[in-house]
């Protein structure tokens, strides 16, 4: 149960202008913490709302409607210099989403005058709204606590009303930038779906020769009706997978790599589908209203009802075996479980999936 243990002002019954959400971590983190800008909004109308992230997420934070101003943060700062940044812009109200020690003595050092953040952590009395709230080993939604952290630090119910979801919005210009980027690669305006076979090291993942089944299974079944191209995106770090997927390929995908974080967003908008290991990119599908078929692991850290694309429509895939705390590699009797996914599986939802799509148009 989140509940705030620790109070002290009264902060339900004030109105707040200038509030800073903090979210220094990964895309995905941050894609299912822009419900709580939208959530903010509603609450105190007309306030500006300003992201404290990293400034590789900056950008793609910048498309979200809900969120008037982004600050880099630049991890070589000390929370001194940061906190005299923060102070310059004179926040009446701050959400630390994901606490660090060194975020924490910032807000506090820039004399924030409501500080909201989770209890059980020894830089916890630096907030003086501190909400007691487990996530580690949690089956509830990621986008949700994030929402029960700025309700419950706001002394607001919890849980019902309004549903929120990520959301970010692409301007035509950058769909047309992408598009001219990728031309001779991909006809965007054609029907196509997105394979995206890495994960950046955040769980499990599918094996490698599983995608390049699937793949050959698309292109030559009778899908290829439904869609013209299969596109297989790759990330940073991720170019040494086209070689690996290569060598148990049978046909000849497109190949997408190279950009930026909104380029990719305004790529994944056209998608007809996703499929996707847990990974930020499958997180900015959902931000843009892509139907996504994530396959994930059963660790409870990494798990769909965790972490999970969040909306309608979309589908996850988890091997039949027991729940774990964490893998402990060959050791474990069910190793590798992920394997246990079958080509035909991922096949049948995808094939439903498009169908489905095809129907409401």
């Amino acid at each position: 149960m989140t509940k705030v243990i620790y109070n002290i002002t009264d902060l339900s019954d004030k109105t707040y202008k200038n509030i800073l959400l903090v979210r220094t971590d990964r895309i995905g983190d941050v894609i299912l913490s822009l419900p709580a800008a939208a959530l903010l909004k509603d609450l105190y109308p007309g306030c500006r709302i300003t992201f404290l992230a990293r400034e590789y997420t900056a950008p793609l934070i910048a498309l979200s409607k809900q969120v008037d101003a982004v600050i880099n943060d630049d991890p070589a700062l000390s929370a001194r210099a940061l906190a005299k940044i923060i102070k310059t812009h004179d926040f009446d109200l701050a959400v630390l989403l994901h606490p660090t020690g060194r975020l924490a003595w910032a807000l506090w050092l820039a004399g924030i005058p409501a500080r909201i953040g989770t209890a059980y952590r020894s830089y916890s009395l630096l907030f003086n709204r501190r909400v007691k709230q487990h996530r580690k080993f949690s089956l509830k939604h990621e986008l949700e606590h994030n929402l029960d952290l700025v309700r419950s630090g706001l002394g607001l119910p919890s849980g019902e009303g309004k549903e929120y979801q990520p959301e970010i919005s692409i301007p035509p210009e950058l769909k047309e930038q992408t598009a001219r980027k990728l031309s001779g690669i991909i006809d965007t305006n054609q029907p196509f779906m997105v394979i995206h076979p890495g994960s950046g090291g955040s769980a499990r993942d599918w094996p490698i020769q599983k995608f390049a089944e699937l793949i050959d299974k698309i292109i030559i079944s009778n899908l290829k009706s439904q869609i013209s191209n299969i596109v297989v995106t790759l990330g940073p770090g991720e170019e040494h997978l086209k070689e690996k997927l290569r060598a148990h390929l049978k046909t000849q995908p497109a190949w997408v790599s190279g950009l930026s974080l909104p380029e990719l967003a305004a790529f994944l908008s056209q998608a007809k589908l996703m499929v996707s290991n847990s990974t930020g990119p499958l997180h900015i599908a959902t931000a843009v209203k892509t139907k996504v078929i994530g396959l994930y692991c059963p660790m409870i850290p990494c798990h769909p009802k965790r972490w999970g694309p969040y909306g309608p429509g979309h589908m996850t895939i988890v091997p039949n075996v027991s729940l774990c705390r964490q893998c402990i590699g060959p050791k474990c009797p069910e190793y590798d479980c992920m394997a246990k996914i079958m080509v035909d599986e991922v096949y049948s939802k995808t094939n439903q999936a498009l169908t489905e799509n095809n129907n409401r148009e």
